[in-house]
């Protein structure tokens, strides 16, 4: 006969695990019929993965006859009638539930003095300080030793039943935040990356286990306040928490991977906002290895997928700002972070307006060479890949005249293709400009060599002079100054040939700071001009001569400035020395009596292009409009041309009624003297009264 003593069947697919132990006398020949019949019916396999069933023999030979065993769930779950056998009495010494204790694992046979002691520490309630290492030691190696001996069959059952993964947790919460003494730590996360290796033995405890990791050795103080020894626990506790970090990632099941990926990179970013620099520090360091191990680890790259757009942009930033001079955080580790960044662009720079509003906020932070090269190639890359979003959201975060983003201009036109395509997605915009154009392209334009880089797309710009958004029109011309006195004239030439029809509108502008600029720029024309052009741009000076002089009286001070430096080159182009002369002695009376000796050729053409003035919402312009076309319409009078000074008359005649007395008085009196028949040539004393003649 073969009395079996024991035999324990657990199948792992109920709530709760199944225990039977029978102690029977069955005849050795019976009990591989009895184990095919299992197997017939689906209970038992030849390799089961779940569920599993383990069967558990301690045989003796015996001479009693055989017997069919009849299993005590089979009336519950409807099992083969043909398994069911009335039980002799004297076969079957006892039918009961196996209790749950260590003793069923399929391990324990192996570990059985680790199994012990693991659940002797759980079990106990003082825990030794001298018993914790021991413990966690021993988590480890049966969970290693299990895989040894093939499939860990029941440790997830185990780990749970006696609450592994909490009382791994309590042990690093009691730990000291305010020292380094033991190895508990260090062994504590080599017991969580063994465990994650067990199906559902850290399943929902992972989140509160983590927080306890974190908050125990990253609130430890300074590692340069740590003694020696501490200091070497300390590196070998943040060495085994990289591993444990990666083990977990690797030992959670694609259902849950995502939610865990979230949970630790959630977790690290708020723990680089704390006040203490050496917890930043450590936060950043194990974003650092996390993300490297996500793209050079084999089987991690498949799990990167699952970290939300949100969360890598969070990454991002986190590397750029360890990379401002102010930051612990070891710059060469910066830089590296970066480079890997710009390794999987695809994946990191998925909101790239975000990434660039954070370059924008720290690139003046960031001095130290390496750094400011690697941020720059981050641009670079960046604008080569999507210029049209780069463009749109560096137009929008940079105020005018914003240094920092003049940096970041420099930066990524450094390179032929990007520029390419930047301008490219430029003059696209620009067909739909708004009014905050160029905010961002002023602020380049004041390089030198970003000035030159972007001469492609000046005649683009010069057509927004157009358009009627005041502000607009006054961003483009700010654009132009800004530029012009970077180009060298012939590279200034095409371009500026363009802008002289666009410009002497804009002297008469009802925006004093159109009419500043407008003029500004016409004087930067008037200075770039070469000698083989000088001939063709004379005849467009002589056009805006007359309107430079009634600026002169312009009532915005810095209008009447730029004026007057304008009428002064433009005299050194035409080489009127008298003109220069006036000008520079601000003799304003005698310079429209000079414009007229000059140009006596052109007198009627002066005239004609006086008569808008008399309307000018001036008064000062007013009364200069009409001074001069008393002096101009002289020589109508001498050839008694009555018809045309009949015109003239006409023009002034309303502004005998002008709100402005002074300007009331003098349209009167030049009416009176245009219209009375001249007897005899006026003296010249008559002429300068004209002239003279003041409020």
């Amino acid at each position: 006969m073969l009395k079996c003593k024991s035999l324990l069947l657990h199948y792992s697919t109920m709530e709760q695990p199944l225990h039977i132990k029978y102690h029977l006398k069955v005849p050795n020949q019976y009990i591989k019929k009895l184990s095919l019949e299992l197997r017939h019916q689906g209970v038992l396999q030849k390799h089961p993965p779940s569920p599993s069933l383990v069967l558990a023999f301690d045989c003796k030979m015996a001479e009693r006859p055989p017997i069919r065993c009849r299993l005590a769930w089979q009336e519950e779950v409807g099992a083969p009638q043909e398994l069911r056998s009335p039980l002799d009495p004297k076969q079957v010494d006892v039918v009961q539930p196996l209790q749950i204790d260590a003793g069923w694992l399929p391990v324990y046979q192996f570990e059985r003095r680790r199994v012990d002691s693991i659940v002797s520490f759980v079990s106990s309630p003082e825990k030794e300080e001298s018993q914790k290492i021991p413990f966690l030691q021993n988590i480890c190696d049966l969970c290693y030793n299990s895989k040894r001996h093939g499939p860990p069959q029941g440790l997830d059952l185990f780990c749970q039943r006696y609450g592994l993964a909490e009382n791994i947790k309590v042990l690093l919460e009691e730990e000291p935040r305010n020292k380094l003494r033991t190895a508990v730590r260090w062994n504590a996360m080599l017991a969580i990356a063994e465990l994650s290796a067990v199906e559902r033995a850290l399943e929902g405890k992972e989140a509160s286990l983590l927080q306890a990791c974190f908050s125990s050795v990253f609130l430890l103080p300074p590692e340069e306040k740590m003694q020696d020894m501490a200091r070497y626990l300390f590196l070998k506790t943040m060495e085994a928490m990289d591993n444990m970090l990666q083990a977990l990632v690797l030992g959670s099941s694609a259902s849950r991977v995502s939610e865990l990926l979230q949970n630790i990179f959630q977790m690290l970013l708020t723990f680089t906002t704390s006040e203490r620099e050496c917890v930043q520090e450590r936060a950043v360091g194990r974003i650092e290895k996390m993300s490297s191990a996500l793209f050079r680890h084999p089987t991690l790259a498949s799990c990167a997928r699952y970290l939300r757009t949100s969360e890598r942009t969070d990454i991002v930033l986190v590397f750029i700002e360890a990379m401002r001079d102010t930051s612990i955080f070891d710059k060469k580790r910066a830089t590296d972070l970066l480079d890997m960044v710009m390794e999987f662009p695809d994946f990191w720079l998925a909101d790239l307006p975000k990434i660039m509003r954070c370059i924008h906020k720290n690139l003046d932070s960031i001095n130290t060479a390496p750094a400011r090269q690697s941020v720059a190639s981050l641009l670079l890359l960046m604008a080569d890949r999507r210029p049209g979003k780069v463009l749109t959201t560096l137009l929008r975060i940079a105020p005018p005249g914003d240094r920092t983003a003049l940096d970041m201009w420099d930066m990524m036109i450094s390179t032929p293709r990007p520029l390419k395509k930047i301008l490219k997605n430029l003059r696209k915009r620009l067909l739909v400009i708004d009014s905050m154009f160029p905010a961002g392209v002023i602020s380049g334009s004041e390089s030198p060599d970003m000035a030159r880089k972007i001469q492609s797309l000046l005649p683009q710009v010069v057509g927004l002079l157009d358009h009627s958004n005041t502000d607009v029109k006054r961003r483009v011309l700010t654009f132009f100054c800004s530029v012009m006195g970077h180009l060298k004239r012939e590279e200034a030439r095409p371009t500026v040939e363009q802008l002289e029809e666009k410009l002497l509108p804009l002297f008469d502008d009802e925006s004093s700071q159109l009419r500043e600029l407008s003029i500004c720029l016409f004087r930067e024309r008037v200075q770039s001009v070469m000698v083989h052009d000088k001939k063709r741009i004379k005849s467009y000076v002589h056009r805006a001569l007359l309107p430079l002089f009634f600026r002169l009286s312009d009532q915005s001070n810095n209008v009447a400035k730029a004026a007057r430096e304008a009428l002064l080159g433009a005299a050194e182009l035409l080489k009127w020395k008298q003109l220069r002369h006036l000008v520079r002695t601000q003799q304003t009376w005698r310079i429209g009596e000079s414009l007229l000796e000059q140009n006596r050729s052109r007198a009627q053409e002066l005239l004609s292009q006086s008569l808008p003035y008399l309307r000018d919402a001036q008064a000062s312009l007013r009364e200069a409009a009409v001074r001069f076309i008393g002096l101009a319409a002289r020589p109508l009078r001498d050839r008694r041309e009555e018809e045309k000074l009949a015109e003239i008359c006409s023009a002034l005649r309303p502004l005998e009624t002008d709100s402005k007395s002074f300007v009331r008085s003098l349209a009167a009196q030049t009416i009176v003297i245009l219209s009375s028949p001249r007897e005899q040539p006026r003296s010249r004393w008559a002429l300068q009264a004209l002239c003279c003649w003041r409020r």
